[in-house]
């Protein structure tokens, strides 16, 4: 009898073992290849349910997609993440934890809230503990402030763009038209055959004529669309034609509510675009302001924390007046635009700076001096030293229509780089099922 129940124990601890093995390896089963970076089964399930809670959040349970979709979409997500982040690794571009102390500050601060109360928020959200809140934060700022640096310096506005978009200015006076529209947006891939191609371009027509027989635009949006609208059906919010990438603008001038355009063919696929709404709007007051600062860079001698160290100092002694700005930044300021200038810049619009840059001084009071932040050129220390409200001189219609122009461009070259990073990457989806999503209508289980 004894033996008999040893037996027993021994199957059932084996049976057990057994199944813990095989639910562990399903766990850690690899979904996807980008480059030398695999994305397991775990991590997509996390990230395809964050997703369909942002999905619900815009869409109905009827505009709602195949689960397969979701998850594809969710993939494709996680790839492009994983191949910013991969070519941020290979550039050496990081995030210290002091340059991410200070950015969780501008964080709470931006959201009038405390960074105690965002780790708070965050574990009541999605379980997650402080250190793991940091990570998270810190790979999001990552991704954003790298894929922000490349794609800025890809865009070149000319004088005389500028001019152009100033005559527009001045002949809508002071108004605007705002456009509420979605899109769906199908890529092409460098990799893809003429059959493939066709294929895409085929799909393309196809969701044009079933959208103008009836079928919901949000819905198909949420199936096809290949691009980081698709989780809200498409839907782009409220926006001026001018902040629109070109793309979009030059096809939607003289449309009317309602009306279905495309599709488009662009270098990276096809666009089909829906006119949701058109109302006029008055332009904002434009801000400028006029501020002074010191901005040192690290290096490998110089760590973050040595810098925030120094400006601190720096800060110190201003406060206590025992020095003045212009003393400090001529001689530690590592702009030498600026600094010969005693760390003066004139007057000039916020959106004109670094969007990190800009995101500091936008809350500081005149005369108020900030504490220590990270922008792409460094560490800075600024004060505020006067802000005006400006609307119509000539300089501010040029500062409106570079910010126009700069943001129409940015959305615009934001599609290409990815699709470029994907054309140059190598990307291997294991699953069958999940590969055929997007080829085709017909190919779809």
């Amino acid at each position: 009898m004894l033996k008999k129940l040893i037996s027993l124990l021994i199957v059932s601890s084996l049976t057990f073992g057994s199944q813990a093995v095989m639910a562990d390896s399903e766990k850690n089963r690899i979904e996807a290849i980008a480059n030398d970076r695999v994305i397991l089964k775990s991590d997509l399930d996390k990230y395809e349910a964050d997703y369909l809670k942002k999905m619900r959040a815009h869409l109905s349970a009827e505009q709602l997609p195949d689960r397969l979709i979701i998850r594809r979409q969710a993939l494709d997500q996680l790839i492009n993440s994983a191949l910013v982040e991969q070519l941020a690794e290979k550039m050496g571009v990081s995030i210290s934890d002091t340059h991410l102390d200070q950015m969780m500050e501008t964080a709470a601060k931006i959201n009038g809230t405390t960074v105690q109360k965002l780790y708070e928020e965050s574990f009541k959200r999605d379980g997650l503990t402080p250190a793991q809140t940091r990570e998270k934060f810190r790979k999001e700022a990552l991704l954003s402030e790298f894929q922000s640096i490349n794609v800025r310096k890809r865009i070149k506005i000319s004088n005389q763009e500028i001019d152009q978009m100033v005559d527009i200015l001045k002949k809508e006076q002071g108004h605007e038209v705002i456009y509420q529209i979605a899109d769906i947006f199908l890529r092409l891939e460098s990799s893809m055959s003429p059959q493939e191609m066709a294929e895409v371009e085929n799909l393309a027509n196809d969701l044009v004529n079933r959208i103008k027989k009836g079928e919901s635009f949000g819905k198909l949006a949420a199936q096809y669309s290949q691009d980081d609208k698709a989780s809200s059906g498409g839907e782009w919010g409220e926006t001026n034609i001018n902040s629109l990438p070109t793309m979009f603008a030059d096809h939607i001038v003289g449309a009317r509510e309602g009306d279905i355009i495309g599709p488009v063919r662009i270098d990276s696929g096809y666009i089909i675009i829906k006119i949701i709404k058109i109302k006029g709007h008055k332009y904002a007051p434009d801000l400028k302001v006029k501020l002074r600062h010191i901005l040192i860079k690290p290096t490998v001698i110089l760590s973050d924390s040595k810098a925030v160290e120094k400006l601190n100092e720096i800060r110190a002694r201003l406060e206590n007046h025992q020095s003045d700005f212009g003393t400090e930044a001529s001689r530690y300021s590592e702009d030498p635009a600026s600094a010969v200038n005693g760390g003066e810049i004139e007057m000039q619009s916020p959106d004109m700076f670094d969007p990190l840059f800009a995101q500091n001084i936008k809350t500081l009071k005149i005369g108020e001096i900030s504490a220590p932040f990270k922008s792409s050129y460094g560490w800075h220390i600024v004060q505020l030293m006067d802000r005006k409200v400006d609307m119509n001189s000539q300089s501010a219609l040029k500062d409106k229509a570079f910010e126009i122009l700069f943001s129409r461009r940015y959305n615009e070259e934001l599609i290409f780089w990815l699709n470029e990073l994907r054309n140059q990457s190598y990307i291997k989806i294991m699953d069958e099922d999940l590969q055929k999503v997007h080829q085709s209508d017909e190919e779809l289980p």
